[in-house]
This record gives structure tokens, sequence and C-alpha cells, in this order.
């Protein structure tokens, strides 16, 4: 049993009065809400956008983590973001120093949702850029084999270049645990899927033409005992399913977790 929701909202709330400066999603990962004491992680996420058109063609972003559980129900992250925009002559660049922070409200099947809650909070690191601030709920629901979850973010621009407006986005993840292979004593896959929204914002949405949505096939999978560790990976690829965004993203995420 995880210690008290009272406790937990405490610590919830005293990270939310930090808020004073953060990053958008920038990177497609979809998070879940589990938390495992004392383990210590380096994570890299990436994703490439492909289209015909090349004003909408070229985008990047890269990310590089390092993940700490001080407790069993709360995860810290310090994030470097790396990002190119969409079309010719562009070039990677630095953009954001993130602060990241998942807290875990249940334990897994304890009821009938398992429950946590996401803030982030970073520093455009470009003359320019605002900072901002996002955060939300991590649901998720087991049932017929499949592990379901959906991540509900908010997101602020903050500072003199900000926009103003209170951004709404969405993921979803489905896993089908029921098609779980194990190759060897060492490896697990399994197959399922993303899809990654930005309507826009709250009370003002796009046009669904207008909107960046995107949805594909993913892979999931982990190897045990690399040295310390274990390697846990994702990939796939995501299809736009607006013109705004690009035709074909390969995205991946590679973490690897040391538990003490």
């Amino acid at each position: 049993m995880k210690s008290s929701v009272l406790t937990k909202t405490a610590g919830l709330a005293a990270a939310l009065s930090l808020l004073a400066a953060a990053a958008a999603r920038a990177d497609f990962k979809v998070w879940i809400p589990d938390v495992n004491k004392g383990e210590l992680a380096l994570e890299h996420v990436g994703d490439a956008g492909f289209d015909r058109n090349p004003d909408k063609s070229g985008e990047q972003s890269h990310t590089f983590e390092f993940e700490y559980n001080p407790t069993s129900w709360w995860l810290t992250e310090l994030e470097f973001e790396f990002e190119r925009e969409p079309g010719l002559g562009e070039r990677t660049r630095f953009s954001e120093l993130t602060s990241e922070n998942l807290f875990q409200f249940t334990e897994r099947g304890e009821y009938w949702l398992d429950a946590g809650f996401f803030a982030e909070i970073g520093h455009g690191m470009r003359k320019g850029d605002p900072d901002s601030t996002t955060f939300g709920p991590v649901l998720r629901k087991d049932f017929w084999g499949l592990s379901n979850t959906i991540n509900l973010f908010v997101e602020k621009e903050l500072g003199p270049h900000a926009s103003g407006h209170v951004q709404f986005l969405w993921a979803w993840e489905t896993r089908i645990d029921r098609w779980q292979v194990k190759l060897g004593r060492n490896f697990v896959v399994e197959p399922g899927f993303q899809i990654y929204g930005e309507p826009g914002a709250i009370g003002r949405f796009a046009s669904w033409s207008e909107q960046d949505n995107r949805a594909g096939p993913q892979i999931f999978g982990k190897v045990f005992d690399i040295g310390p560790g274990s390697l846990v990976w994702n990939g796939g690829i995501l299809f736009g399913l607006t013109p705004a965004a690009p035709k074909f993203t390969p995205r991946w995420q590679l973490e690897y977790e040391i538990h003490y």
C-alpha cells in the first residue's frame, strides 16, 4: 500500500508551487503511473518527422534524461532537450532544460483505475523562447489482456514571450499484454499502439485539419540483466492524421534502469 493520498497530495501541491517556468510536450512519450522507489535511470526519447512538403519535413526532437525515484510515490527527472524545426536550412539546437515529476496515487490494480499526476517545469534555452508549465492526470486501466493508458495534459507558456493561451494535449497508449512473447530468459516483447493529439487552446480548439494528431503501431520490450540493470525500450511509427502533421514520424524510447 502506498503512503496516504493526503501525503501525496501535499507533496504534489509543494511541487506545483515551484512551477515558475516549463516546457511544452516536444517528445512523443506516454507516461504511465508507476514509481519504483530507489530506481535510477538514464533515458533517451527521439523522433523525426518526414513529409513530401519540405515545410513540414525534417522536424526532430531528442531528449536525454536522468531519473531518480526518491520515494514509492514520486519520480523526478532532469531533461535536456534538443530540437530541430521543420523546413529547409534548420539546425538542431539545445532548446530546453526541464524538470519532470510523476506522482503515483494508487498501486496497480488496487482500484478500478490506476491514477497518477504529471507536472513539468522547464526553461527555454534560446533567446526569445517562452517558459511554460505542463501538468495533468495519468490514468491506466487493464482489462481483457490490454493495458490502456491516457495522459490528459494542459500547457501554458509563461514569460514576456508567452502566447497567453492554455493548450490541451493528450496521448493514449494500448499495450497488448496477452500477446507478450518471451524470447529466452532475458527478453520480452509485446505489440501495441499510441495516439497523440494537440487540439489547441482550451475553449477555442483548432479545426480538425489544423490539429497536429498522430497515431501508429509500436513495439514494447525489455531486456533484463544488462550489467547492474535492465533496458526498457519501445518504438514504432506515427502516421499523420491531419494535414497539419507530417506524413510519417518514427519515434523511439530507450531507458536503462538500475534498481537499488
